[in-house]
């Protein structure tokens, strides 16, 4: 059997490198396809060769241009802070790589860099402005992006997509009401409350968790129904600062931000007029909380991924625990708690990875996570803050949803998502 060897790179090294460096490793087996971490790069040059010694990577790069220019990956990961998403999205494409996985949020305001104001509406428009230039590139690179929001590939989304594809011949499968959630004590990366790297606070890095799950199964819907996705009309947002507020006393268990939201909410209304509400904040005490609701016109599906009480644990003293994390960002294992064992595979890592491998085995498939859902997922953020500062207002998504046409190999085909349920007989 001839083996293929895929190689992969990474930009960036704190916690979305970790698990992607991990994910290459847990993803399901391939005969005849070798995985190699060829390449990692980082903002300072020591922790990139640090990163690659602990998890044998063949080689650390100064530069991501250098790393992808020698290596010439079939895979490259975007998984540093935001404000570099865009630059290295284009040096990849340019260098001809033909899977770029992005994390989210996909880009951040370009205004930052620059040291300037704007108004909210300004903002939107020149960060949807700036995508468009991203996406272009992606596209004349012949390449194909891969926006890695994990909550679109955990399993219970990927069971609703096969429920559609059973409901929908026979009548049924319309997306009612969607509502999820994100949320933890407050982001442990330095950059998260720093706008000009972070690009903002829960609204923008927690709530677009759920929202990835919510556009895309209305996506999913569409196209399995009428060969077209359900695209998101209108949003109404809020953003605030709670924590900041409040007597030093109330923070003691929370990272408290001082320069950006820590508490946003979005009511996204589809073209079909159904909706989607998200919340995404820093204010739960007791670790992350991941999830998911859906109720169409034959059932309603929850999807509860973190906490879980599949799995249930006590421990009196929680010293005996030593440094296991049981859930994350779990502040202790003392007490009542439900462990998430193979955290990366219950949050849809495993998945998403594993879908960027298909992509890199075939040339012709999309990602089922791929530029429709990145641009759409930016557009409902930048116009959920610009709603909030116009006090919740319903802001109209049109002008940028009809700025982009999407070609036919840049959307997901819904048949293609896989299977995790048996069938009967």
């Amino acid at each position: 059997m001839a083996v293929r060897t895929l190689r992969v790179t990474l930009n960036g090294t704190g916690f979305a490198a970790e698990y992607t460096a991990a994910c290459y490793s847990l993803i399901p087996h391939k005969n005849g396809v070798v995985i190699e971490l060829a390449g990692v790069t980082s903002g300072r040059l020591e922790r990139a060769e640090a990163f690659a010694r602990a998890r044998g990577i063949r080689r650390a790069y100064a530069s991501h241009g250098d790393m992808v220019a020698e290596v010439r990956p079939d895979i490259d990961n975007i998984c540093c802070a935001n404000y570099a998403h865009g630059p290295y999205v284009r040096e990849a494409a340019k260098a001809g790589v033909p899977v770029i996985v992005l994390e989210k949020p996909p880009i951040i305001w370009p205004g930052y860099a620059e040291n300037r104001e704007a108004p909210p509406a300004v903002r939107t428009q020149e960060t949807m402005a700036a995508f468009a230039e991203v996406l272009d590139a992606v596209r004349l690179g012949g390449s194909r992006l891969l926006y890695a929001e994990d909550f679109v590939y955990l399993d219970g989304i990927k069971g609703f997509v096969e429920l559609l594809g059973e409901a929908i011949p026979r009548g049924k499968g319309r997306i009612l009401y969607q509502r999820g959630t994100c949320a933890h004590q407050g982001s442990h990366a330095v950059a998260y409350d720093t706008p000009s790297q972070s690009g903002g606070g829960a609204l923008f890095n927690k709530a677009c968790h759920p929202l990835g799950p919510c556009l895309y199964l209305k996506q999913a819907e569409g196209i399995l129904r009428d060969g077209r996705p359900i695209r998101p009309r209108r949003v109404a947002g809020v953003a605030m600062q709670v924590l900041k507020h409040q007597p030093l006393s109330a923070g003691e268990h929370f990272r408290v931000m001082q320069n950006v939201d820590d508490f946003g909410r979005l009511t996204v209304v589809f073209e079909d007029h159904t909706i989607a509400e998200v919340l995404g904040h820093d204010l739960s005490i007791s670790g992350i909380r991941n999830e998911v609701s859906i109720i169409a016109d034959f059932g309603q599906y929850d999807l509860r991924v973190n906490p879980n009480n599949e799995n249930e644990l006590f421990l009196p003293d929680g010293q005996v625990a030593g440094n296991l994390l049981f859930r994350e960002k779990l502040p202790t294992p003392q007490g009542t708690s439900f462990p998430r064992p193979n955290q990366f595979h219950s949050h849809g890592y495993v998945n998403e990875i594993n879908d960027a491998v298909e992509c890199a085995l075939e040339p012709g498939r999309a990602p089922q996570s791929g530029p429709m859902l990145a641009w759409d997922t930016l557009a409902v953020l930048m116009a959920g803050y610009e709603s909030s500062a116009a006090g919740g207002q319903f802001i109209d998504l049109q002008p940028y949803l009809k700025a982009r046409e999407f070609e036919p190999w840049e959307l997901p085909d819904p048949r293609r998502f896989g299977a995790v349920f048996q069938r009967r007989g």
